[in-house]
């Protein structure tokens, strides 16, 4: 039944066939000539697999970013940003990050940021003498910020499959956002150097940045309205991404008067779009993964891996390079539902924190969005630029690098995760 599965999924793929319609097609196939289960069990699974109180969050907060990128947000968030950092040496490329670490507080989708916040910022880099290759490169690893600071779709993703709590993952992802941020403006500093981008004239001044807090205050706030709700445990999660609606709505649309019935319209059917594909996903990935763990797959995984080793840290390597290499040919939503079921009890038989695991896997997740051939935040920022995707990696290389090392870093000190996580 584990080789059909898998090879017949595998297969699928090749052909060029969606991944739901992969997951789905080669459990049902398995059921007719295998067995192992009941046809009549197959949507009972399906919906079981979607019907998650936590998942309601990733419709409310894909909503939520939408209106308030329709809203006039980004570029208020970005002339803020441009105030603090917009005159050192590559400053449009540290504005870039920035503006991606404040939106990453609103959307919690790294598809969002680089087509709304970073794509606004591409046509003026180029036109300050950056590189296409590095204007890509900044924009498409700055986004995958998204899903690393509060609110996070792969977080809610992972609490909903897992049940490991949303609000510690939240919580827990907050430091490392802000540690891959410094980390990706001091590569943008050194690479802006070597290509002798010219610095902008002017300096950084107190009244400016005032004047652009003024401007942006109420976009800048809702990052801090969702994650201290959260922490203060008058909300969940999911309750944090309605009040993330109607702020979006009354500050987009009554406070800046910007957001339009038509972009409500607008942002209503994207986040249909967006948010069918990703439960058509997880429902097939719930019949797939509740296959394999009937024929015994998890149990070969979890005793392969510790016949390895039983060493916690060791463990978590592999695991984490196991989620960085399926990244870069597999889409995210469907690398958690179809791995994290299958790999979470090796770590819980270790004793591995779920909280650390799964902010350490949203990151990796974060590196597979910017690597072909699968990379999505690449590919949106190449056809932004009209840049080949060769060019466009090897610009990305010095950025993999340093969110490797942080990685490496989380796992030695997984306080930095854990301690803020430790409010809830």
């Amino acid at each position: 039944m584990i080789a059909f599965l898998m090879i017949s999924f595998f297969v699928l793929l090749a052909l060029g066939v969606p991944i739901a319609v992969s997951l789905g097609l080669s459990s049902i196939l398995g059921i007719l000539f295998i067995g192992g289960s009941n046809m009549v069990t197959v949507g009972q699974r399906v919906f079981e697999g979607m019907n998650s109180f936590a998942l309601l969050a990733i419709p409310l907060y894909t909503f939520a970013g939408l209106v308030m990128g329709k809203g006039g947000i980004a570029r208020r968030i970005i002339n803020f940003c441009y105030s603090i950092a917009g005159y050192v040496i590559g400053g449009l490329a540290h504005v870039n990050v920035l503006a991606s670490m404040v939106f990453a507080g609103i959307s919690g989708s790294a598809a969002a940021d680089t087509a709304g916040v970073s794509g606004l910022l591409m046509p003026e880099m180029v036109k300050k003498k950056y590189s296409k290759e590095f204007t890509v490169a900044v924009t498409a690893i700055s986004s995958t910020i998204g899903i690393i600071i509060p609110p996070s779709i792969p977080m809610v993703v992972l609490g909903g499959i897992l049940g490991v709590s949303t609000g510690k993952l939240f919580l827990g992802g907050i430091i490392p956002g802000i540690i891959l941020g410094i980390a990706q403006m001091i590569v943008s500093y050194f690479v802006a150097k070597k290509e002798g981008v010219p610095k902008e004239e002017g300096k950084i001044q107190f009244k400016p940045i005032l004047v652009a807090l003024k401007e942006s205050f109420l976009a800048i706030l809702m990052p801090f309205i969702i994650i201290g709700s959260i922490m203060s445990g008058i909300v969940s999660p999911t309750e944090a991404g309605v009040i993330a609606v109607v702020y979006g709505l009354i500050v987009g649309g009554l406070v800046y008067k910007e957001l339009k019935w038509e972009d409500i319209k607008i942002a209503m059917l994207e986040t249909a779009k967006t948010c069918g594909k990703i439960f058509i996903i997880i429902g097939a990935a719930a019949l797939y993964t509740k296959l394999l763990t009937t024929a015994g797959f998890h149990i070969f995984v979890r005793d392969f891996l510790l016949s390895i080793s039983t060493n916690p840290t060791v463990i978590l390597l592999i695991i984490l390079l196991i989620i960085l290499i399926v990244t870069t040919f597999m889409e995210s939503i469907a690398t958690l539902t179809l791995l994290m079921p299958v790999l979470f009890p090796v770590t819980q038989a270790v004793g591995i924190d779920p909280t650390v695991f799964c902010v350490l896997v949203v990151v990796c997740i974060g590196v597979g969005l910017v690597t072909p051939p699968v990379g999505m935040c690449l590919y949106i920022a190449c056809d932004l630029m009209d840049l080949d995707i060769i060019p466009a990696t090897k610009a990305l290389l010095p950025f993999i690098f340093a969110t490797l090392i942080c990685i490496l870093l989380f796992i030695l000190f997984p306080g930095l995760i854990l301690w803020p996580a430790s409010f809830i």
